[in-house]
């Protein structure tokens, strides 16, 4: 993003604004050009961005590491703000479909339109115009998606709030995809803005409950956390156990902390208040916090992964400098840090394992700057600095992966603001000698797909469409033969 624009920063969360809608070819060509301001869908942050009409991707870097370009491959043209972005198969069909979720603000100029939508995958694209859009319009924090009714179909969690305080709500699946009429509201007193959505089976009972993060409006801005329990099947509407202390809270997440098979919830607080963790004892979830940070700069969601490979769960937060707490023996202690100039806090971040090298690597997107990075593991230990940055010239609220194209590989998506609101970036499987089932190794698994390739190149081409039968060809003379077995063999047996 151009460093021509100004932020500034809300400690109390200001009411959203109602917005009239109108059609969106009639807002768009009535969108006035020059300064335009964007709200995060938190209310924290407001930005101001140099010109409406300048809606571009901007210098960026790759490291040969990471699998994607700096440019999109894919982008919706629809005028949205986008809270949450998520790959999931929600209509059965094995392939990944795009979820979107939106919300309203006081930017300006003003958006029409908040609907949640879905862009369907057919055949591993994704469709230009999303075919399924939500019954209701309302303001969308997060989104989350599982088998919530235990009817095989997966179901849309919508995590919902704004100034307006309008309750969360369920879409459920059917055979074809979730319905657009949400079969489930939420009814929590006092009325909260829920800003982050986690479902898990806590009590390890078969089924989904449902925990939420959530503040409230000035001058009333803190809430208690949220959890919903289900069951067999049937969420409750009311909750069932709240978080003594009232909050800003974000970026719920479920990790084993110590070790005892029972996950412990993690969440990230705002300005005053410090990230915590809540111990889960024998599925019981305890109402005060286990561990708590100690910082009460503003934190923004938590991540859960093993990142040093130690076999226990390492809690990454969204600080300004995003942070990571190693896991020893069950205790948190702070070891990492994103280095400055890359340091401003993030709206999203996930850990994925980007490189497909078996670990996990750590990837953000920042509202302010419109940023993505990836900071890439290896052999258990994060750069401080990141392998890949992208830079768009809108807002950055959203990041998620998921095999979208079916290659085996994970693509990113991005939720941004404005005439662009969605961008996915397809991974690009390296060209690996002897990778010939291009999962970016050379083991064991590719001797099977190397036979097919000397045996039959057409069954190879139909069984690996992303590979080239030129991975196999080891002696480099153009042919793929039997002059190039004994080379493969030595890619397989060398340390």
């Amino acid at each position: 993003m151009s460093s021509k624009f100004s932020i500034a920063l809300t400690l109390t969360v200001a009411a959203a604004a109602v917005i009239n809608s109108v059609k969106a070819d009639e807002a768009r060509s009535s969108i006035p050009t020059g300064p335009r301001i964007e709200v995060s869908k938190d209310g924290h942050y407001r930005v101001e961005l140099p010109d409406v009409a300048d809606e571009s991707e901007n210098a960026s870097f790759r490291f040969n590491g990471v699998p994607y370009l700096t440019t999109s491959d894919w982008n919706n043209n629809l005028r949205r703000q986008v809270s949450a972005v998520l790959v999931a198969d929600v209509n059965n069909d094995g392939k990944k479909d795009l979820l979107v979720g939106c919300y309203t603000s006081t930017s300006f100029p003003p958006y029409p339109e908040w609907t949640n939508l879905i862009y369907y995958n057919i055949g591993g694209t994704l469709e230009a115009t999303p075919s399924w859009i939500s019954g209701s319009q309302v303001h969308t924090g997060d989104l989350a998606v599982g088998d919530i009714n235990k009817d095989s179909y997966p179901d849309v969690f919508s995590a919902d709030g704004g100034g307006g305080f309008s309750p969360s709500r369920i879409y459920f699946g059917t055979p074809s995809g979730p319905s657009t009429t949400a079969g489930w509201i939420a009814t929590p007193s006092p009325s909260t803005w829920t800003t982050g959505v986690a479902l898990f089976d806590f009590d390890h009972d078969g089924d989904l409950d449902a925990f939420t993060s959530n503040q409230g409006v000035s001058p009333n801005p803190f809430r208690r956390m949220l959890g919903y329990r289900n069951n067999d099947g049937v969420l409750e509407t009311t909750p069932f156990w709240q978080s003594d202390e009232e909050a800003i809270s974000s970026g719920p997440s479920f990790g084993d902390l110590d070790g005892d098979g029972w996950e412990d919830l993690a969440v990230g607080k705002w300005v005053n208040f410090q990230t915590a963790v809540y111990k889960n004892v024998n599925g019981v979830l305890q109402t005060f916090p286990v561990w708590q940070s100690g910082l009460t700069g503003g934190d923004r969601g938590t991540a859960w992964a093993d990142v040093d490979g130690d076999n226990d769960l390492d809690l990454a937060v969204g600080r300004s400098p995003m942070m990571l707490y190693t896991n020893t023996g069950g205790v948190l202690n702070p070891t990492w840090t994103a280095a400055p100039p890359f340091s401003t806090q993030p709206q999203d971040m996930k850990f994925v394992d980007v490189d497909r090298d078996g670990d996990q690597d750590l990837a953000e997107f920042q509202f302010s700057t419109g940023r993505a990075h990836i900071y890439l593991n290896t052999n258990g230990v994060l750069s401080n600095a990141p392998a890949y940055t992208y830079d768009d010239s809108s807002t950055g609220n959203a990041i998620a992966f998921g095999d979208i194209n079916g290659d085996g590989w994970e693509d990113m998506a991005i939720g941004i603001n404005g005439d662009i609101s969605v961008r996915v970036f397809f991974a690009r499987i390296p060209e690996i000698i002897g990778d010939m089932n291009c999962d970016g190794l050379v083991n064991l698994d590719d001797v099977d797909p190397f036979v097919l390739a000397q045996l039959d190149p057409a069954a190879y081409a139909t069984a690996y469409p992303f590979c080239s039968t030129s991975r196999g060809d080891i002696n480099t003379d153009a042919l793929l033969n039997g002059g190039d077995v004994q080379g493969f063999s030595n890619l397989l047996t060398a340390p």
